[in-house]
């Protein structure tokens, strides 16, 4: 009688374990369905940069200035958002120069903020866009503080 019952639990339990692994694959194809229409939504990359201030006299590293942002290609255009921020509040505006080259040379753009800021554009490639460069400073028109530039050619 044991080896009766030994058998039917050995049976049960080998019949449990085949019940499981066949139902495995059935629930990773679920799941690689429910990926890959994620993935279909987003069909960009975000590459990310960032940088920092200089600091002046006086100044400690913890009071500078930083950026950080993101850029990425989808349907013929390049789209970019950029937050920065002012950690020392010494009155001073933090600005940020994007610069971008196209078929016409060289352009700039400045953004400012006095703390906190996030800024979002975009640029077409049909214009020629094919690189651009940022850096972070901060201070008084006299002197900046500017970092060092961060730079991208397409």
């Amino acid at each position: 009688m044991r080896k009766l019952r030994s058998v039917l639990v050995g049976t049960a339990l080998a019949g449990a374990l085949a019940a499981g692994i066949a139902a495995a694959p059935a629930q990773a194809a679920t799941a690689t369905t429910a990926g890959t229409a994620s993935v279909s939504q987003a069909q960009y990359t975000k590459h990310w940069f960032s940088g920092s201030s200089s600091f002046g006299r006086g100044e400690s590293r913890g009071d500078r200035s930083d950026y950080k942002g993101y850029w990425y290609y989808s349907g013929g255009r390049y789209y970019f958002d950029i937050e920065a921020r002012d950690h020392d509040r010494d009155r001073q505006n933090t600005y940020v120069d994007f610069s971008w080259h196209d078929n016409n040379g060289w352009h700039n753009r400045r953004f400012a903020t006095g703390g906190h800021n996030e800024w979002k554009f975009s640029y077409s490639r049909n214009s020629g866009f094919d690189g651009f460069r940022t850096r972070i400073g901060e201070g008084n028109s006299r002197d900046f503080d500017w970092g060092n530039y961060y730079r991208r050619s397409f």
